[in-house]
């Protein structure tokens, strides 16, 4: 077997062992928060040629979902019906084609540019890399914007090696595909202004010192001759951009101005205000413009921050790095270092690429730094990861492995491998050895850093099950037993846990379970609102099934504390409930099994406060429960109502086997407790409770 045979079974066995962990994880991790709306939006997009985004939560979808939708779509029309299971399992399995597409180019840029050694070393790197692995199995767009944006930086640094039209139109179509991402790829425009301008210094100082050198025929090019070298790659990029966003979109509303739609952020507001500017027409699609304007305003809207035991509003200058020397392996990092110097003290250079690889770091950490104060997760620094493992891949060609040096390296990559496996196949939660590792990571950062909601169905349905006593998850107040508290939400929202008490167990590093004395609560507690729990949970069937839920335009949030068998403190968190709550919608919650039930009697409480004065904004006055028969929803005998004024309302009716029960909400109160309009209206609901008879 050849030299060549062997290390392309080197490489594919590692490609091969990291889908294998992939796909580990992706069955290891529960539903995130933000699946399910990049998946509809996805289906949404494939089956009804759509893009338009309804509301706030769809600010950051694009058309790459569709991708994520397909094998769901396709099962769905070969005549097989996934589970809610399957089809999160079908919809995660592009993700980790692409992670996979991601780790070659790595492999093969660093193989270009220190040798097969290199390349085997940043794809080591890269397939180890816990923060990768965290999001390569998961229906969002973080791992396909790393892949676009490298893709056309690589791309366009192959193109200015050898200029050419096939490799101009390879850059150019990859930085269009990059822009079907996220918002976020558009960074590219000013990343590769900036390299340009690095590259012409560079060839003006080589330039330089080459007259100082007698060597005139070495001199820099001319001025119109650099010109045009940069102009051609960018019409090319701006015309590749403009046909493959229209043809993503579906040519969905291109050419509209902004005019036609209300812009929400300041920027996008102030243009649309602009005379002649407001009604000329923009060639590109208007779900893609309304994004641009959508993240606009997120990246400036006043959101908490948490970053070791600091709070803010307007987040930390540091908080992205600091997220970097925790989130990332030891021995990597070390290798970064490593890698810097050999490229500072000239041991080991590559004068046409070290913008390329550079750049894109030092803008992304400098913008997500200083001018983006949405800061809930490493992962918005995620393509910037593989230009920093093809940079540490020069570590390997300086010296021969058996050197002092090699060896070196050889154990810090170790390292990493060790570190990485070592949280094998949970990575979401992630944290070195600087901090302790992942048991003390949301002491330093809380969100998608540590618990993005992957495991909540496994303490809901497999934790609390086990337990030899009742788990009450996510009391909102204080109630003695056992508590199950997600780790985002310890730190962000209960302050008299975090404070008074420390976790007895921490579940998979994402949640935190307490054992509570009702004299320990009275002693440190006693100001507090105690949460309220339903009369009578025994029985209650709704406790073992899944909540969901769904509305007309509006998403539905809160999911979890339909069946948690607590009324609450009344507290805005008490409640599922419709989102945004701007005019009247017709919503609904219900109840999932994975078995038949034989459901009976219905306690409802459709409300969004359990009592006080404040208990009739946002309660229901017309509803009805609905039952699944397997192809449609059902409304159950003598459930409707019309006119509602109670905050809970038990229903009897024939008993009936279903998979899934509902409580569809047609009309609501508003804010000020009252039917008419104006107001701001939302569809909400305490709990259901569900019983055999």
């Amino acid at each position: 077997m050849n030299r060549r045979w062997i290390q392309a079974l080197v490489v594919g066995a590692a490609l091969a062992l990291f889908a294998w962990r992939a796909l580990a994880a992706m069955r290891a991790d529960g539903r995130t928060i933000d699946e399910a709306g990049h998946l509809a939006y996805g289906e949404r997009g494939l089956t009804q040629g759509t893009f338009a985004r309804n509301g706030r939560y769809e600010n950051s979808k694009m058309p790459v979902a569709v991708l994520n939708a397909v094998p769901v779509v396709v099962a769905s029309r070969l005549g097989h019906l996934p589970d809610e299971a399957e089809r999160l399992s079908l919809a995660r399995l592009p993700t980790v084609l692409l992670g996979v597409a991601l780790g070659t180019l790595v492999f093969l840029w660093a193989g270009e540019l220190f040798g097969f050694r290199g390349g085997a070393l940043a794809l080591f790197l890269y397939t180890c890399c816990p923060n990768v692995l965290a999001h390569t199995h998961l229906v969002t767009t973080d791992v396909a914007t790393a892949l676009g944006m490298f893709a056309a930086t690589y791309a366009l640094w192959r193109y200015y090696q050898a200029p050419g039209a096939a490799r101009l139109a390879l850059a150019a179509g990859s930085f269009g595909l990059a822009q079907l991402t996220k918002a976020t790829a558009l960074f590219l425009v000013p990343i590769f202004v900036l390299i340009a301008l690095s590259e012409v210094l560079r060839a003006r100082l080589a330039g330089g010192a080459s007259r100082a050198d007698g060597a005139s025929h070495l001199a820099v090019p001319g001025a119109p001759r650099r010109l045009l070298r940069v102009a051609r790659p960018a019409a090319a990029l701006a015309v590749s951009a403009l046909a493959v966003l229209n043809l993503g979109f579906a040519c969905e509303g291109t050419f509209a101005p902004l005019s036609a739609y209300a812009p929400v952020s300041r920027p996008f507001q102030a243009l649309a205000a602009t005379p002649l500017v407001r009604d000329v027409p923009i060639p590109l699609p208007q779900p893609y413009v309304a994004g641009l304007d959508m993240v606009t305003r997120d990246a400036h809207d006043a959101s908490m921050s948490y970053l070791h035991g600091r709070y803010s509003s307007h987040g930390f200058w540091d908080y992205y790095l600091v997220a970097m020397l925790i989130k990332v392996p030891v021995g990597t990092l070390l290798l970064l270092a490593l890698a810097v110097w050999l490229a500072a003290t000239g041991r080991v250079r590559v004068p046409g690429a070290e913008a390329f690889l550079f750049v894109p770091v030092v803008f992304l950490l400098a913008y997500l730094s200083l001018a983006f104060e949405l800061q809930i997760g490493l992962r918005y620094f995620l393509p910037a990861f593989p230009f920093l493992f093809v940079a540490a891949g020069r570590t390997a060609s300086w010296r021969p492995l058996a050197s002092p040096f090699g060896i070196v390296v050889i154990l810090l990559a170790a390292w990493t491998a060790i570190s990485s496996f070592s949280v094998h196949p949970r990575y979401i939660p992630y944290f070195n050895e600087l901090v302790g590792g992942p048991k003390n990571g949301y002491h330093w950062l809380t969100d998608s850093n540590v618990d993005w909601g992957q495991d909540s169905d496994y303490v809901r349905q497999v934790y609390a099950r086990r337990s030899p006593v009742k788990v009450w998850i996510e009391p909102n107040g204080p109630i003695a037993g056992r508590i199950a508290v997600r780790l985002t939400n310890l730190v962000a929202r209960y302050d008299w846990l975090r404070e008074h008490f420390r976790p007895v167990d921490l579940v998979h590093d994402s949640w935190a379970v307490f054992d509570l004395r009702q004299d320990e609560i009275e002693r440190c507690c006693a100001e507090v609102p105690a949460a309220w729990a339903v009369p009578d949970t025994a029985g209650d069937l709704a406790l073992s099934g899944r909540p969901i839920g769904g509305g007309d335009g509006v998403g539905v949030g809160f999911l979890d504390r339909l069946n948690d068998g607590l009324l609450g403190a009344n507290t805005v968190w008490d409640a599922a409930r419709s989102s945004p709550s701007t005019a009247p919608v017709r919503a609904w919650f219900g109840i999932s099994w994975g078995r038949p039930q034989l459901i009976g009697r219905v306690v409802a409480y459709p409300g969004f406060l359990s009592r006080g004065p404040a208990s009739r904004q946002f309660l229901a006055t017309d509803y009805v429960l609905q039952w699944w028969d397997g192809a449609r929803w059902i409304d159950l005998p003598g459930t409707r109502m019309t006119g509602n004024r109670r905050l809970h309302v038990e229903h009897r009716f024939p008993p009936v086997w279903t998979t899934r029960l509902r409580l569809l909400v047609e009309r609501e109160r508003n804010e000020q407790g009252t039917e008419a309009a104006p107001g701001i209206f939302r569809a909400a609901c305490l709990e259901l409770v569900a019983y055999p008879s």
